[in-house]
């Protein structure tokens, strides 16, 4: 009778542990896959990111597009994920086509806008023009690696300018951004043809005004790339940008007195 009693307590404490339609392990299954749940639903918490969609690479049109008509927006889904291989091919096909562009206006003038424009005579802007027509591929290829050079190492410059200032960018960022500010100029390159067709008489003029807006878009555009790259305000930004250009233009100025002033010493007081 004792041993009857024992197997009769210790029975449910093992048929409780099984699980069956009639067997109490439902609750306890329910129990146990809780907390489960809650750790999955802690991790989404913890990790937001994992629960947006993963953004898609922009397509080359709609890095042109909205580069020059959404640039704020545009700007900010870039800086996320930037775009460094498209970004490079974009502006060695513009900076070949735009040098080509130039090439072509130069040539298409002819020797008596050279002669109006350096102040050559006729004979000698009929030889410049000549030899430019043969070197124009050499030039193209130069002035590609030339603009290369120059948009690495300035956006390199504007990235430590604005780690100075407080920023927290990275530096491939900068450097398409960089690039992607240089797109108004694909508005500058059919500018040249038409103004060299229909206005040779005023070229020069309508290309320097030209110049002037597009060179003002981009430092737009620079301004609101750089600024959401490194997150910081407009007036840094704007800081970080001209303090290379304030700094060339001091570094020339005093190269200048200073190249005066050793002429000056070597001229005869008699003089």
């Amino acid at each position: 009778m004792t041993e009857y009693k024992e197997n009769n307590r210790e029975q449910p404490e093992v048929t409780g542990s099984h699980e069956g339609p009639n067997s109490g392990g439902v609750p306890a299954v329910e129990i146990e896959a809780q907390p489960a749940a809650d750790q999955e639903g802690n991790s989404e918490a913890e990790n937001p990111s994992a629960a947006e969609p993963e953004q898609h690479p922009l397509r080359v049109y709609d890095i042109i597009y909205g580069i020059l008509f959404e640039p704020v927006k545009t700007m900010k889904m870039i800086v996320q994920k930037p775009p460094v291989g498209t970004t490079v091919i974009i502006i060695i096909l513009l900076s070949l086509v735009e040098l080509l562009t130039e090439l072509y206006t130069s040539t298409r003038g002819g020797p008596s806008n050279l002669e109006l424009d350096l102040g050559m005579p006729f004979r000698q802007a009929m030889d410049f023009s000549q030899a430019l027509r043969a070197a124009a591929p050499v030039l193209a290829v130069l002035g590609v690696l030339f603009y290369f050079i120059k948009w690495f190492f300035y956006s390199a410059l504007l990235h430590l300018l604005a780690e100075f200032f407080g920023g927290q960018g990275k530096a491939k960022t900068v450097f398409t951004v960089y690039g992607l500010a240089s797109l108004p100029t694909v508005f500058f390159i059919p500018l040249n043809v038409l103004a060299i067709l229909l206005f040779p008489s005023s070229f020069t003029a309508v290309t320097t005004i030209a110049g002037l807006g597009v060179f003002i878009w981009g430092v737009i555009l620079l301004t609101i790339g750089l600024r959401e790259a490194h997150q910081i305000s407009t007036g840094r930004t704007l800081v970080v940008i001209f303090t290379p250009v304030v700094a060339a233009l001091v570094l020339v100025v005093i190269g200048v007195v200073g190249l005066m002033s050793v002429i000056s010493s070597f001229i005869p007081t008699t003089w």
